[in-house]
């Protein structure tokens, strides 16, 4: 059995809307967050203001902060103040954000 040039493509979208669903459902690429209150920041290093961070940033930060565990960050836009791993001044200390995939 020979499959054509639109069967083909046809199972190729079928097969990117599948992955599409499952990245979706898991998730995304965005990663997840952690945080750690730290004493002071490394030399070099600057920390972002909680105030600065937009809304879905403050909102991952502050449950990651509250429940001590890893957090869902809800797209790549919002990891962005999170890589690095950056620093964040927040309710008079300073958090160590840290990225995972």
């Amino acid at each position: 059995m020979r499959i054509g040039g639109r069967e083909a493509l046809g199972i190729v979208v079928a097969l990117v809307a599948v992955v599409g669903v499952v990245t979706a459902v898991t998730g995304g690429g965005a990663g997840t967050l952690t945080v750690e209150r730290v004493d002071e920041l490394q030399q070099g290093q600057g920390a972002v203001a909680f105030g600065n961070l937009d809304p879905d940033q403050r909102a991952a930060f502050e449950e990651a902060v509250t429940t001590g565990e890893e957090v869902q960050i809800p797209s790549e836009d919002a990891r962005n103040e999170f890589v690095g791993p950056g620093y964040v001044r927040y309710d008079g200390g300073i958090y160590r954000t840290t990225v995972s995939s």
